[in-house]
């Protein structure tokens, strides 16, 4: 009798191994013929692809080039231009710390901690507007066409070829800023118009606020508080101005900027007023790859390092229940409601939460799945007017592969 059981435990085992090894296999082969594809439609030349499901990585895998000459083929350990994700895993991230740590209050006014803001239409702006993108602050505000002459020319007053102690702010391989001109930037933050509050209205300026928020807090620099308090010592690759610290054939080229740069942007940040802030900003400019970025995730997950579990719900929920608007507080949501919409993908819960950035990087964090996905290309490559990533919806297209999946 006991050897009957035991025999059937042990097909009972091997079956269970057998399917769900059979199932990871059919998911891999169906995302690498989507990747595969897009690489081949010129979406992106090449991406890396970070999946948990569960506790387990079933996918940390890289595909493609650097660019479409085929010479330097990704690797896991390279890095990328993360864009936006940098608002949630820099950014946020940071003010979730502080808030943990009841530094931080959320209904403050940003006024409280920047005075010359009393003066300006923002003077009532909160931090948990600011986080929910419901301050009415513009989107943006194209910083670069202020530094150009009418000829298309660049002010000399303002940028230099060579550095020296007033221009040594570096945004290029070969050009330099005026120090002094992050001033412009924030007057005209400062000044710029204000739309209706309480509406969704997605935009970046808050965030350049964030790393003077963290210092006059903690009394750290951005970059030092992120590197002590946030990655502590897990050996991550995610970092500002990465040059500093990797030979460039390490680090993903960019895009061709036909802007101001004119020329390849690489292992510099694409995003100009980024770029304005010597690299370092709130907004924009940190890299890294795809399994860093799933690693530093798992702090999010109840077994936290880092964050209470509170802290970990207040800012991946919901701002505002039962409402179109469809972020927590830095993160990016699904839209609770079908009759809303079906972003990001309509097969995850309203549980999700991540981020998308410009230059055609995502992650979804779905905790009712037991499902993480990280991925990272360069779309924007050899220019940002490449809108094939968009019209193809690969991301969209990659979600459906993985929620569908029986490994769920």
């Amino acid at each position: 009798m006991y050897q009957k059981l035991a025999k059937y435990k042990f097909l009972l085992i091997f079956f269970l191994i057998y399917t769900q090894s059979s199932a990871q296999i059919e998911l891999s082969k169906r995302i690498d013929s989507l990747i595969r594809v897009s690489i081949k439609n010129q979406n992106f030349p090449g991406a890396q692809l970070y999946v948990k499901i569960k506790d387990s990585i079933i996918i940390n895998k890289s595909y493609g080039f650097h660019t479409y000459d085929s010479i330097i083929a990704v690797k896991n350990t390279h890095v990328y231009d993360l864009a936006s994700l940098t608002k949630v895993l820099a950014s946020t991230f940071s003010i979730m710390k502080l808030y943990d740590e009841d530094l931080l209050d959320l209904n403050q006014k940003l006024s409280f901690y920047f005075k010359d803001l009393n003066k300006s239409n923002k003077k009532n702006t909160t931090l948990f507007e600011s986080l929910s993108h419901t301050s009415g602050w513009i989107p943006y505000i194209s910083h670069q066409n202020f530094i150009k002459k009418r000829n298309g020319q660049l002010k000399k007053s303002i940028v230099r070829n060579n550095k020296s102690n007033r221009f040594s702010t570096q945004i290029n391989e070969n050009l330099f800023l005026r120090n002094s001109y992050s001033k412009k930037i924030f007057k005209r933050i400062k000044n710029s118009k204000l739309n209706s509050k309480n509406k969704y209205n997605y935009s970046g300026l808050f965030f350049f606020y964030v790393p003077s928020l963290v210092h006059k807090i903690s009394g750290m620099k951005f970059e030092t508080f992120f590197n002590e308090k946030i990655l502590k010592g897990k050996n991550l690759t995610l970092l500002f101005n990465p040059t500093n610290s990797f030979n460039k054939k390490f680090i993903v080229p960019t895009e061709y900027d036909s802007i101001f740069r004119k020329t390849l942007v690489h292992g510099f940040v694409h995003d100009e007023a980024a770029s304005f802030m010597g690299g370092v900003s709130g907004n924009a400019g940190l890299f890294g790859n795809a399994e860093s970025i799933g690693v530093l995730l798992a702090d999010l997950e109840p077994k936290s390092s880092i964050f209470k579990k509170s802290t970990i719900n207040m800012f991946t929920s919901y701002a505002f229940e039962n409402s179109p608007i469809r972020r927590g507080l830095g993160f990016d949501k699904p839209y609770s409601k079908k009759e809303y919409g079906s972003y990001p993908n309509q097969n995850l819960s309203n549980r999700t939460y991540g981020h998308t950035g410009f230059t055609g990087t995502m992650f979804w964090v779905d905790p009712e799945k037991n499902l993480t996905v990280v991925f990272l290309t360069n779309r924007v490559y050899p220019t940002r007017l490449n809108e094939s990533f968009y019209d193809d919806d690969v991301r969209s297209k990659l979600i459906d592969i993985l929620t569908e999946n029986k490994l769920l």
